[in-house]
């Protein structure tokens, strides 16, 4: 990378930059929807090694074995996905990660039925990759579960405490969201044909487009969960409306060209995408409790999305 230019991006949590090199930074790098000689940097705020080396395991696989158009990684000069550098102002040192600059722009307002329809394809190839994918020895991920999503699974306190946090007339709301997800998931129970490695953050922020083509980026959030939170993300922007009923019907319609969703599974799609504002409002609620000097902005996010979640009863 010698000779590499550095625009710096966006510093939120993680700190990305754009970098620019005269030749590319390996050989015989693998054709896609690239941008040649333009790669992401990013340095992680997480420590956790072996998660990181899971998301860029995952990348890895779906680049080179699913031939999907994703962030594929650059390997080191030894061949590591990942690596660490220490400075003399950070001496433990910070995990890095390099990837390729895919080449497309976000669209997130005014997508036309097609590119729903493009959209729900791209997932669905990602999914029919991931239901018959094996994961290496050591390979960790984040779980989705209920545990993982509105269970407390990582959370500073307990669920109790986060609900008892909240405005009263919310928490009766909350809890039969999470109490019928917890039902619903555990019915569906964990087999290839309803879970798996998903995106876990398919918001239109973290979709590029190119003509045709759908490019998904932003994999921090990738782990075992279920086919249906992916696609529950993606169609939770204007919930329940007459625009997101066709955005809905052009999106499975994509998605039902590569690969099938029985109807068992796709008549709990409500309530995966007001499982998603709950999971949400737990956040938020979290947030509120850890950082007092930011809680108007987490109590904004909190209330939208609780007045999102409302709305799965007045549908």
């Amino acid at each position: 990378m010698r000779g590499a230019r550095l625009t710096f991006l966006r510093y939120f949590a993680n700190i990305t930059y754009r970098v620019d090199v005269r030749d590319p930074v390996t050989s015989g790098e693998a054709p896609g929807p690239y941008i040649p000689n333009r790669y992401l940097l990013r340095v992680l705020l997480s420590n956790h090694w072996e998660y990181a080396m899971g998301e860029m395991t995952w990348l890895a696989a779906l680049s080179r074995d699913a031939g999907l158009p994703v962030p594929a990684p650059i390997p080191t000069l030894d061949g590591e996905l990942l690596t660490r550098v220490a400075t003399p102002g950070v001496p433990e040192g910070r995990i890095v990660s390099l990837m390729n600059w895919v080449d497309g722009r976000r669209l997130t307002a005014g997508l036309l039925p097609n590119q729903y329809m493009d959209w729900g394809a791209m997932v669905a190839r990602l999914h029919a990759f991931a239901a018959g994918w094996q994961p290496p020895e050591g390979f960790k991920r984040y779980i989705w579960d209920w545990e993982g999503l509105l269970g407390g699974r990582g959370f500073g306190c307990t669920v109790e405490e986060l609900v008892a946090s909240m405005p009263e007339y919310l928490r009766e709301p909350f809890q039969a969201v999470s109490d019928e997800t917890r039902e619903v998931m555990l019915a569906l129970g964990k087999g290839a044909d309803v879970y798996g490695m998903v995106h876990g953050d398919m918001y239109p922020d973290n979709i590029l487009f190119k003509g045709s083509q759908v490019y998904p980026i932003d994999f921090e959030d990738c782990g075992f969960g279920y086919w249906l939170w992916d696609i529950a993300v993606a169609l939770c922007q204007q919930p329940w409306t007459k625009t997101w009923r066709w955005q809905r019907e052009a999106f499975l319609e994509g998605y039902a060209q590569v690969r099938t969703l029985p109807e068992s599974q796709l008549r709990h799609l409500d309530l995966f995408i007001a499982a998603q504002y709950a999971t949400g409002i737990l956040w938020a609620s979290q947030f509120i409790l850890d950082e007092p000097t930011r809680r108007a902005e987490h109590v904004a996010w909190r209330d939208e999305s609780a007045a999102l979640m409302m709305s799965y009863f007045d549908r």
